[in-house]
């Protein structure tokens, strides 16, 4: 339940979803207070559980949904695969690599899709395995109607097509297939869904997000991240995914290094809304859902997918 937690949960639960529940085992901070607005506005509380704090004003946003907590550490959770299998979908927030892959590990071996998002400060992610998944959508038939067996791209498949010749429209299915997320990881596509010209338009995001992932984080998030070693990183993170070492810049290098592990308020809500309209759009079937990773670069206000 941190920033993007906290706008994930207030879009899901007023988009009338049965029943969430939600696992952190986290106290109260003080920094928690500057997008967490399900806090009550009591310094009293730091230190306190957080979610029994927040629940009674999630349940006010929408009686009619169920709404469960549990303060177990996800450590311990992860040891449980029966816990994830009563679950439609998992979604992760702000976890360290090494719990995503654990955590992956577990909903594929019990076919449970899920989402991993979080925040640094201006720029943010989502990362999707979703294991497979079918959507249905209408479309406007062209001079030369769509084919069932038509690969999109190499994770979208159009399965089946149905015309209407009185609206002139196509119902169209389409399965996306999902990888691991511990393939996305080391993945080198980037170079084959980008042209030269789009390459070298990367946002610096894209390697420094990853770069994240294989540092620690600090007690204190607005203690800045070492520059230098950021940028050591970040170079080995940009050879894994075959990327030019140009595209990280000074300028991104600075902000990471002060906001690497903060949480603004707008860029939650741009992100959060971004998750939960595609979880629902997921659960309700009628579009494809993002595969397999979403880039928010704030500073260019730009929120691009890319298939890895």
């Amino acid at each position: 339940m941190g920033g993007i937690g906290t706008e994930i949960v207030k879009n899901l639960v007023l988009g009338g979803l049965n029943s969430i529940e939600i696992l952190d085992d986290s106290v109260v901070k003080a920094e928690d207070f500057a997008c967490q607005f399900f806090l009550p506005n009591d310094d009293s509380v730091i230190g306190e559980l957080k979610l029994p704090t927040v629940v009674d004003k999630i349940v006010e946003l929408n009686s009619r949904v169920n709404i469960s907590t549990n303060t177990e550490l996800l450590e311990s959770v992860l040891e449980k695969d029966l816990y994830f299998a009563q679950f439609d979908l998992v979604i992760a927030t702000e976890l360290s690599k090494e719990n995503i892959l654990k955590l992956n590990s577990v909903t594929r071996s019990i076919n449970v899709p899920l989402y991993a998002t979080g925040l640094h400060g201006m720029f943010g992610y989502l990362i999707t395995d979703l294991i497979s998944h079918e959507s249905n959508s209408e479309k406007d038939a062209g001079n030369q109607l769509r084919t069932p067996g038509t690969k999109i791209n190499p994770s979208k498949l159009i399965t089946k097509v149905e015309y209407d010749s009185s609206t002139n429209k196509e119902t169209i299915t389409i399965r996306d297939v999902f990888k691991p997320i511990s393939e996305i990881f080391v993945s080198k596509n980037l170079p084959t869904q980008l042209n030269k010209r789009q390459m070298k338009r990367l946002s610096a995001a894209f390697p420094l997000i990853f770069t994240l992932f294989e540092l620690d984080r600090p007690q204190n998030p607005e203690d800045d991240v070492d520059i230098e070693l950021l940028k050591k990183k970040s170079l080995e993170i940009a050879e894994v995914f075959n990327i030019p070492a140009q595209v990280i810049t000074d300028e991104y290098l600075k902000l990471f290094s002060k906001q690497a592990f903060t949480e603004f308020s707008p860029i939650a809500a741009i992100l959060g809304g971004a998750v939960a309209q595609d979880i629902i759009q997921f659960l309700s079937k009628k579009e494809s859902p993002i595969n397999n990773v979403l880039i928010l670069d704030g500073v260019r206000t730009e929120m691009p997918i890319y298939l890895l």
